[in-house]
């Protein structure tokens, strides 16, 4: 294969978008720096030079350089197994995950005794969504290393990623019987009932972890998040703040900063919560988005930097949060002033609302790519060295404009809708029935096993959809089919679907459609955040009431036409639903006395 095998043409195609992210497994077995440990075949101590070399620069964040010196020596050597397997680990950091398959496929014919190929193809698996293969791989990996955490805790992740809540809790209680003493199992049985909705319990395993190994930062850091899900925001910082003192790693201590900053922003400390939301921007950030940008962004800590400026500013992270951090556009274009301008790139759907909603600004899209796993983004149509003077991604204006809770404006809106469309929608709603039209959805795009526990399962909205006197418009995106079925046949209830509008890619249409409505219900994503922005009435669903985005209140700063429902504990729908259902029809009734 390697003769043939053009690694250029390979980069160029791009990195594949892992479908499942893995947490809190150990390090597995099986890392570059461990391929020609002792056991190994003898090999020519050339090759085993050259392979040696490759693997530190794999582990080392240089995974192309050593695909390259591996492409020599399978050149020399196609059959050797352990350069097949170590380019598959190459290939799988540069985010090739179906070619790395390949190689440690071919890996493991020349050496099927190998658990560490197991563990490396059940990892592959994993992120390519191939979850019962990656079961099968664990499983094997497993019966070959009897005594491996690794083996244990890479096949619970597996099946807990499949929803196999049960079957992982007691594979890893099954291993912790053996090894009582092990942190590490322990805390992937935190994370495994942490998963299944049971917080309570995964605070208790992950005190476990730290009661076997103090200052565990994976255990502070896991334990700190069990405690926010909870609702404890304030029990939560000290054990973030100790995973960021007590970080093994760079790449450890930006996650935890990260994570840090959300925490601090949740529990009302907005100041120091933006003023280290920076490590987003940290390339030791898995999810960090690089910007093909020169120098620095300029990072908020100083507004009168900008003053007769031209600034470039970068939409960022999905397109709910560029529409909840415009909420600061207004605040830049006052500190530029009338000397200088703003440009602002954002997700090319949203064009059109943003440049109806700030005409004087010059808006454009941003071109993103993925390389090597990271996302990459440009503005080529709106950058140019010699007029744009600072850039910056949206975020950092929160530091600059949004430090307290006093910063926000209490105002209904900031972006506008087109009023053609919306007069159009009206029109629509009106002839759909009488009584107040409510906008619903439910869910999001991606839906696995672990993201499902924040969207309330549909057959639980029966309460607030059948809530008398109302008329119930569809704002979910994707495919609803099943669902609106659902609540026609066993609700009862029609759930009216608009006609000439495609809920995904129309969101300058999806602006007014939902500003039409009299109230629109559901989660925070992309349509509640653009209804929001607009000044619709917007009721948001949450798994906690416990989030960055409330700045350590019950209400959403960022849009003073909202109200945010939860349950008494995580995940509490139930209860949720019943606040809903009593406040739906309050409304109503306040609506019929006027």
């Amino acid at each position: 294969m390697a003769a043939t095998f053009d690694l250029d043409a390979e980069l160029a195609k791009g990195a594949e978008t892992p479908r499942h992210e893995i947490r809190d497994t150990v390090a597995r077995g099986g890392a570059a720096a461990e391929l020609l440990g002792a056991g190994k075949a003898k090999i020519h101590p050339k090759i085993t030079g050259q392979i040696r070399r490759a693997a530190k620069m794999i582990d080392g964040g240089q995974p192309e350089q050593g695909a390259r010196i591996l492409l020599k020596v399978l050149d020399a050597e196609p059959d050797l197994a352990v350069a097949n397997q170590a380019m598959g680990l190459a290939l799988e950091k540069l985010g090739r995950l179906s070619r790395a398959l390949q190689f440690l496929e071919r890996a493991l014919k020349r050496d099927p005794g190998n658990a560490d190929i197991y563990a490396a193809l059940g990892s592959i698996a994993m992120k390519l969504g191939l979850l019962p293969t990656a079961e099968k791989f664990h499983r094997t990996q497993l019966q070959l290393a009897p005594k491996s955490s690794t083996a244990v805790t890479s096949l619970a992740a597996a099946l807990r990623e499949q929803g196999k809540f049960g079957d992982a809790v007691e594979v890893l209680r099954a291993a912790i019987y053996a090894d009582q003493e092990n942190p590490d199992l322990w805390n992937a049985l935190g994370t495994s009932v942490l998963e299944s909705g049971d917080i309570d319990q995964s605070i208790t395993f992950y005190s476990e972890v730290l009661r076997l190994k103090p200052g565990y930062t994976r255990g502070h850091h896991n334990l700190a998040r069990a405690l926010e899900l909870a609702g404890r925001v304030e029990d939560a910082l000290p054990h973030y703040e100790a995973s960021v003192e007590k970080a093994l790693s760079e790449k450890d201590r930006i996650l935890s900063t990260h994570a840090l900053a959300h925490s601090c922003l949740a529990s009302g400390r907005i100041a120091r919560g933006w003023e280290i939301y920076g490590a987003r921007l940290n390339p030791h950030y898995d999810m960090a988005t690089r910007y093909l940008l020169p120098g620095e962004p300029w990072d908020g800590a100083d507004p009168a930097e900008l003053k007769g400026r031209t600034v470039l500013v970068m939409g960022e992270q999905g397109i709910g949060d560029e529409v909840l951090f415009a909420n600061t556009l207004a605040d830049l274009v006052e500190a530029v002033g009338p000397e200088g301008e703003v440009r602002f790139a954002c997700e090319q759907r949203l064009i059109p609302l943003f440049q109806r909603s700030f005409p004087g600004m010059k808006v454009g899209r941003h071109y993103t790519i993925e390389r090597e796993g990271r996302q990459i983004r440009h503005a080529p149509d709106l950058w140019n060295e010699n007029e744009v003077d600072l850039w910056t991604p949206i975020g950092n204006l929160c530091r600059a404009f949004r430090g307290s809770l006093d910063a926000f404006p209490q105002r209904d809106s900031f972006l506008t809708p087109d009023p053609e469309r919306l007069d159009h929608w009206r029109s629509e709603l009106g002839a759909m029935g009488s009584g107040p039209k409510i906008g619903v959805l439910w869910k999001s795009l991606k839906m696995d096993a672990r993201r499902s526990k924040g969207f309330s399962p549909f057959e639980l909205w029966k309460p607030v959809l059948k809530t008398p006197g109302i008329t119930l418009v569809n704002l979910q995106y994707g495919d609803s089919a099943t669902e609106l079925a659902d609540a026609k046949e066993r609700f009862g209830v029609t759930i009216h679907q608009p006609e000439g509008i495609d809920l995904r890619n129309d969101l300058d249409d999806v602006a007014a459609l939902s500003t039409a409505c009299d109230l629109v219900i559901g989660p925070m994503n992309a349509t509640t955040n653009i209804a929001a922005a607009c000044g619709a009435e917007v009721w948001f669903m949450r798994v906690v009431m416990a989030s960055w985005t409330l700045l350590g209140t019950q209400g959403m700063a960022w849009y003073p036409r909202t109200r945010t429902f939860a349950g008494e504990g995580y995940g509490d729908w139930i209860g949720a639903m019943k606040q809903v259902r009593t406040a739906l029809e309050a409304r109503i009734e306040g609506r019929d006395a006027a």
